[in-house]
């Protein structure tokens, strides 16, 4: 290996990386379709983030929050409104069993709960081929979450995979191993042309204001390299004292949203911000204002 500190050898060794280098002529092309690239991808459910926010092929999206927040949740409703675009969804969540995921889709798909079967075999049939699940609920080692995620993109035509959640990848004991698995997943995206939405839990709060704090993209658990792997960050913060207040039929200030949307960072756009949602009367579903349509 060469000496990096020897400037002669450097030099004598140069003229091999000009052919690395490229004019603004030949980047015209590449640009234009970089920008097609960019302007597509896959819309959120919520009409209030349309044109802000996408998740985009070739990207690792990281969603966090603290545990219970809903970023399951959103996640399942994330996916379902994927399916509506066109778009094949494959998703392993490695906490719930699959019959759990299924009624999370069902509830939110038909807005109530517990929908009647026929509804879930009606379901089912809509979404046989758009939806692929994983059905493991136990941690498993990095090898195998890169195979899955490969073979969800390469023989099921998934364009959006979800892996809920990062601590079930068997890489979280060490920070050097999680930032390297998550810099292979970024690898995977980029050459299999999809979008992986890595579901991750942040840092419990310290002090006396605990969960009211809302959590921010350098708060997750672990290194924190997973913030400058990843090309968005989506974290997630509900409200709970307002829930708790309405779950003892105490009046509450319903202006105030039920859970929060923060994007802290998104390379492809210019957009960052909070945005407020309430959750749906009847189903597990988040809607855009506080009529909960």
């Amino acid at each position: 290996m060469t000496d990096f500190r020897d400037i002669d050898v450097a030099e004598e060794l140069a003229l091999g990386e000009t052919n690395e280098m490229i004019s603004p002529k030949d980047l015209v092309g590449r640009l234009a379709a970089r920008r097609d690239s960019i302007d597509e991808g896959i819309s959120l459910p919520w009409s209030k983030l349309e044109g802000l926010f996408k998740l985009r092929e070739g990207e690792v999206v990281m969603m966090g929050g603290y545990s219970g927040h809903f970023k399951s949740t959103l996640s399942t409703q994330i996916s379902l409104g994927a399916m509506r675009q066109g778009f094949k969804v494959g998703l392993a969540s490695l906490e719930l069993l699959a019959d759990d995921v299924m009624e999370q889709f069902v509830e939110i798909g038909s807005g109530r709960v517990r929908p009647p079967l026929d509804y879930v075999e009606q379901f089912a049939n809509w979404a046989d081929g758009k939806l692929h699940i994983y059905d493991k609920t136990d941690t498993i080692q990095p090898d195998e979450a890169l195979q899955m995620v490969i073979a969800f993109a390469k023989y099921r035509g998934c364009k959006l995979v979800v892996l809920d959640a990062l601590m079930m990848m068997g890489v979280t004991d060490d920070v050097n191993r999680e930032a390297e698995f998550t810099r292979k997943l970024a690898q995977v995206a980029k050459r299999f042309k999809i979008c992986i939405l890595l579901i991750h839990h942040v840092r419990k709060p310290m002090g006396d204001g605990g969960e009211k704090k809302i959590p921010g993209k350098y708060d997750f658990i672990g290194s924190s390299h997973l913030s400058n792997i990843a090309s968005s960050i989506i974290l997630v913060w509900h409200d709970k004292e307002k829930a708790y207040q309405k779950n003892d039929g105490l009046p509450v200030d319903d202006q105030k949203p039920d859970l929060l949307i923060k994007v802290a960072k998104q390379r492809n756009h210019h957009y960052e911000g909070v945005s407020g949602y309430w959750q749906h009367g009847s189903s597990r579903a988040f809607c855009s204002t506080n009529h909960r349509n």
